[in-house]
């Protein structure tokens, strides 16, 4: 059976964690063996069928690889859920991929908050600042289209 951790199913579902650990309990989600990192794991089938935005067999196989830690398949499960609309998820796998230093995370979290779609932030001053911060951390990796996409802000603000 393929699992899910806790955490990640959180963010793919919007549901809290008293109220899916109350569906494990009743079994409406079944319950897998921890992970090698201790964390709770639920049966992925069950999370999926919660889930808004409808996956690929391949999306799975990337959610599965993202949720073992992979930066890249962090990122892309983060960009997949961002262009679907389901941004709180996405910010989920753009932050756990941005903290492994992906240069591509960074650069869709910056482009996330320029965009302030989705409730992605409250505050402008504060999306503009973390926009700016996650498109400079990117292009200081390297990222052209941070770079490009910070060189056009500046030039806004001028």
């Amino acid at each position: 059976m393929d699992t899910l951790s806790l955490d990640a199913s959180i963010a793919i579902t919007g549901i809290s964690r008293s109220t899916l650990w109350r569906r494990v309990t009743d079994g409406t989600i079944g319950r897998g063996e921890k992970d090698g990192r201790s964390r709770a794991m639920l049966a992925l089938g069950d999370v999926l069928a919660l889930v808004e935005v409808k996956l690929s067999a391949e999306d799975r196989a990337m959610l599965l690889r993202a949720d073992a830690g992979d930066a890249q398949a962090q990122a892309d499960m983060g960009a997949l859920f961002y262009v679907a609309g389901a941004h709180k998820a996405a910010l989920y796998w753009l932050q756990e991929a941005a903290a492994q230093d992906n240069a591509d995370a960074m650069q869709w979290l910056g482009t996330a908050y320029a965009g302030g779609g989705g409730g992605i932030s409250q505050d402008d001053n504060l999306a503009n600042n973390l926009a700016i911060m996650w498109l400079a951390r990117a292009a200081a990796l390297g990222h052209r289209i941070a770079a490009y996409q910070l060189e056009q802000l500046r030039a806004g603000c001028r």
